[in-house]
């Protein structure tokens, strides 16, 4: 090698990238990156909400105009996580600021590379996102009954869901606090949607948890349900949203003759970190903050 490339191998090696990481305590200051692009965004604005806020962790990491998210939340159903931005700064958050050993996790397409360096996702599902204007709103002429739930239907609304999500066990406050339409045949449930999350204070709404029996299936019911709910969030809400299989034909035109529309496409998945009882997240905290010059910053290498 010659002089004059080993001083060039020398300058390189010195020129390497950062990344500036913290934790962000003003919804405000959260909010402009957020609204980037507010229908993939939409679980995470709503944890804006004063009400949810201290129910969520962020984080950011930017590095020149590269920038990551990172929100971790709690309640519900249980842990869950929203990843944002650039794949590189999204894995060094999460090398850093892990949360919990597992939780349901919503990443962009190009990040779950990186997201596998340390976890592992189960059963990944590549999903629609799907936005509901109030101007496009259609509900069918003519719809089925279907009538608001309340926590005393709890128990039926459970039993309607163990038909497909095992595990899942929703209170009368989750019911009654959130948002869910059902549907009854001779007094029984059949029929319901609801939603992931409802912040009428953000105007957001997260629609989900459409469910029919078997038995009585291809009778509209999905789409009056997902109707009594898309009526009612819209009354406050601007960013109402959805996550639909794309291959799933007869779900996708019963959102679509609702007036819903394509706005991109997300993965969910369980995400389970490996060595989840390994000081080593701890260890590269104390490393980025001994590289840090302003306080409350972390530093890493990319």
């Amino acid at each position: 090698m010659t002089a004059r490339a080993a001083r060039t191998t020398t300058h390189r090696a010195g020129l390497r990238r950062t990344a500036v990481i913290r934790r962000v305590h003003d919804p405000e200051d959260i909010r402009p990156f957020l609204e980037s692009d507010r229908a993939y965004a939409a679980y995470a604005i709503a944890h804006l909400d004063p009400s949810m806020f201290h129910l969520a962790e962020f984080y950011e990491a930017v590095s020149g105009e590269r920038r990551g998210m990172v929100m971790h939340a709690r309640g519900g159903l249980g842990p869950s996580g929203v990843t944002m931005g650039d794949p590189a700064l999204v894995s060094a958050l999460l090398r850093l600021h892990p949360g919990t050993r597992q939780s349901y996790l919503t990443c962009e397409p190009a990040q779950v590379d990186s997201i596998l360096m340390d976890y592992d996702l189960w059963r990944p599902a590549t999903m629609l996102r799907q936005q509901l204007l109030r101007e496009d709103f259609s509900p069918p002429p003519g719809a089925l009954p279907v009538r608001r739930l309340i926590d005393a239907d709890a128990a039926e609304l459970n039993s309607l869901y163990a038909i497909e999500e095992e595990g899942l066990r929703y209170s009368g406050r989750q019911v009654s606090e959130g948002i869910y339409f059902g549907a009854h045949h001779r007094g029984r449930l059949v029929a319901a949607a609801g939603t992931h999350v409802f912040a009428p204070r953000e105007g957001v709404a997260v629609i989900g948890n459409v469910l029919t029996h078997p038995d009585f299936r291809g009778r509209g019911l999905a789409t009056a349900t997902t109707a009594g709910v898309a009526n009612y969030v819209l009354k406050y809400c601007d960013l109402v949203v959805l996550n639909v299989d794309p291959a799933n034909r007869t779900a996708r035109r019963v959102y679509e003759r609702l007036g819903f529309k394509d706005t991109g496409r997300l993965v969910e998945a369980m995400a389970t970190r490996r060595g989840a009882l390994s000081p080593v997240p701890s260890l590269r905290r104390i490393i980025a903050r001994w590289r840090a010059t302003s306080p409350d910053t972390e530093v890493v290498e990319l």
